[in-house]
């Protein structure tokens, strides 16, 4: 649902002498100040100011290719805070051609093809941004992620690890390579990871879920089990969860 911003304008008219043919009015650029007040709502917080803004400005082309790439990612960005994802996949796409440079774009439609399960064909735009930025935790884990949904497990243990090197404060990234870790019978490597997710934060249902099962399976059936109600108490849903992943 697009509000079309009045772009000012002032139409220069014709006042030829008798006989002669009026001259056909220009498109003249809206004012400065006009111009840059739209780029700030494209480039704002609020998503509807966004689509409304950036579809101005793709509409009027009167930009650089980079510009215009811009305004293409902005109003992708939108698009996907509201769950519009193929919509967002769409102005990615354009940004990309626009700009080939713009490295946002290439993550953020890394994203956006993760969400909407193509697994495959996010994989090089999450490569496209570590070439640039090798340092991107995001990057690395979100490759590592696709390449564990494929079933190359041991490229994602790679990514997610280093991604882990990198910004070693996040539970769920040590809770997601456990779980990897578990599903190829390697209880000790998974229990590890499980263990230092919960030292982060403790009361992380999964990682709670995952270290039950192994201290089950490992004969501790009283500390087991208690991990278990620890985290079905947290997360009533963690059962199902967790043996969808593969943890049971």
């Amino acid at each position: 649902m697009r509000r079309l911003l009045v772009v000012l304008c002032t139409l220069a008219l014709s006042r030829g002498v008798l006989g002669q043919a009026p001259a056909q009015d220009a498109p003249q650029e809206p004012p400065r100040e006009a111009s840059e007040d739209i780029w700030k709502k494209c480039r704002g917080n609020d998503p509807d100011a966004r689509l409304s803004a950036c579809g101005t400005l793709i509409a009027r082309a009167q930009d650089t290719p980079a510009e215009l790439a811009s305004a293409y990612y902005a109003r992708g960005s939108a698009y996907r805070q509201k769950s519009l994802f193929a919509l967002a996949l769409e102005d990615f796409n354009a940004a990309i051609k626009a700009n080939p440079e713009l490295t946002d774009a290439y993550g953020d439609r890394g994203i956006t093809l993760t969400i909407l399960g193509r697994y495959t064909d996010a994989i090089p735009d999450f490569s496209r941004v570590i070439e640039v930025y090798p340092n991107l935790s995001y990057a690395l884990y979100n490759r590592g992620i696709c390449y564990e949904l494929i079933g190359l497990d041991d490229l994602a243990i790679d990514d997610i690890s280093a991604a882990i090197k990198i910004e070693p404060r996040a539970e769920y990234r040590f809770e997601r390579r456990g779980t990897i870790h578990f599903r190829n019978n390697r209880l000790d490597e998974a229990l590890a990871d499980y263990e230092q997710a919960l030292v982060i934060n403790p009361q992380y249902p999964s990682a709670l879920y995952g270290r039950g099962v192994i201290r089950t399976k490992k004969g501790d059936l009283a500390g087991g089990g208690a991990d278990i109600a620890a985290a079905t108490r947290f997360r009533p849903s963690i059962a199902a969860e967790m043996e969808r992943a593969g943890v049971k």
